[in-house]
């Protein structure tokens, strides 16, 4: 790995001095042929007891966990090998690239825009086989199109949350990152399972995703909203396996803002405890309000800052009523209307973003409430359903950024058809 490239780019907030300087770190206690040696980064919101775990945040800078994330521990007992915590946007809000406190991730292919997350631009730029990192609304799936590899989520409950930081806990889950399939099915292979120190873990068999992702792809009936045609159209799906119809999903278009009032609200109610007084930055106050208040002022970015007074105020009073309950609803609108879809086709298509990776001189005023980048995407975190995005060749490449990818839908708990659709895809291209 050329570690002065990794720093160039921005991708990395901390390394693994035990694998950069091309030692093991320790034996695996389970070697398979699928992992073993295999390089693999976290997101630095997720936890590890030998490296520190920032979040991309000030307030968090020092902070060094006692306990490591239950994913990550399942990859190292596999023999795969964590090469460091990757840089992102702070605490996971969003794929600008810019708004961590270590400065703004450049993209592989063009360094002049975002990557979205140091986790894509490092498997983009092959220092490691795969990634893990948050998705809340979208962001793995988001930044994996941005810098032209494969991005998935499964579906909420198949993999442990347990040493996520996260701020959307409804919504947020661990998702994949990698260059193709193979390594895809290992890692998601590796990290499902039931966790009891995880409450929203479902007890569920883990399907064998490495032989199951090989399996050849049958006739699939895939279901594409009629103002995207034209989007299916350009994808061109080998028409004897895909059967594609256009379908009305009248509520997806709620999905974003929908989306953005839970986050908001559950966000203000989880980072109430970075307040200076267990662990992170401490400002320094005359009295304990003061305290709180300089040390939330002092640590968090000016985007956190107003997403959070933006949680607060849709929590105080009648706004909760009028915008988090009818949110709650719409979620559930939405939740409905996908999964009746899905009862009558295999796969749902969409575009995976709707532009390439933004341009970083452009900068971040505001925070962009909502954010554009997940109009696509935030539906699959209200359902819950598993989705995937993966490039799509020619389709709106410019400026020597990748294509622009799309994006599939499966029901519930049917990783194995993304999985299976996106190895003929390889195949196709």
């Amino acid at each position: 790995m050329d570690i002065n490239k990794m720093k160039s780019l921005n991708a990395f907030i901390s390394f693994n001095p035990a694998v950069t300087s091309g030692k093991q770190i320790g034996q695996a206690s389970v070697k398979t042929a699928a992992l073993d040696g295999t390089s693999f980064a976290l997101a630095d919101n997720i936890c590890t007891t030998t490296l520190k775990t920032t979040c991309a945040s000030r307030t968090l800078e020092a902070y060094q966990p006692a306990f490591g994330s239950i994913a990550g521990q399942k990859l190292e007992d596999k023999g795969a090998l964590l090469v460091g915590k990757t840089n992102m946007d702070e605490f996971g809000m969003g794929t600008w690239g810019q708004s961590s406190y270590f400065g703004a991730v450049k993209n592989p292919w063009n360094e002049k825009h975002t990557a979205g997350s140091g986790a894509a631009a490092a498997v983009a730029c092959g220092a490691v086989t795969l990634a893990l990192a948050a998705d809340r609304l979208g962001e793995v799936r988001q930044a994996a199109a941005y810098c032209g590899v494969i991005g998935l989520k499964p579906t909420y409950g198949r993999v442990s949350r347990s040493g996520l930081i996260d701020c959307a806990p409804s919504l947020e889950q661990l998702g994949i990152i990698a260059k193709d399939s193979a390594s895809l099915a290992a890692a998601l292979e590796t990290i499902s399972g039931h966790d009891p120190k995880d409450t929203t873990s479902f007890k569920t068999e883990v399907p064998p995703y490495v032989n199951l992702s090989q399996e050849k792809l049958n006739s699939v009936k895939v279901a594409v909203p009629e103002e995207w045609k034209a989007f299916a159209d350009v994808a061109g799906l080998n028409k004897t396996i895909f059967q594609v119809k256009t379908v009305s999903l009248q509520f997806f278009k709620h999905a974003l803002v929908t989306a953005y009032i839970i986050a908001a609200v559950e966000a203000f109610s989880s980072m109430s405890n970075f307040d200076g007084v267990r662990f992170g930055l401490r400002g320094e106050g005359k009295h304990l309000q003061e305290m709180y208040r300089l040390t939330r002022t002092k640590g968090f970015s000016s985007l956190v800052k107003e997403f959070l007074t933006f949680g607060a105020l849709i929590s105080y009073g009648k706004y909760y009523k009028d915008y988090f309950l009818r949110a709650q609803k719409m979620r559930s609108i939405i939740k409905k209307e996908l999964e009746d879809c899905l009862q009558q086709y295999d796969l749902l298509l969409v575009p995976a973003v709707p532009f390439n990776a933004p341009s970083l001189e452009n900068g971040v005023t505001g925070s962009k409430l909502p954010d554009n980048a997940a109009y696509y995407s935030a539906a699959a975190n209200l359902s819950g359903l598993p989705a995937i995005t993966c490039p799509l060749p020619g389709y709106g490449a410019a400026e020597g950024l990748p294509a622009a990818g799309l994006q599939l839908m499966a029901k519930a708990w049917n990783e194995t058809l993304l999985l299976q659709t996106v190895r003929f895809l390889e195949k196709e291209q």
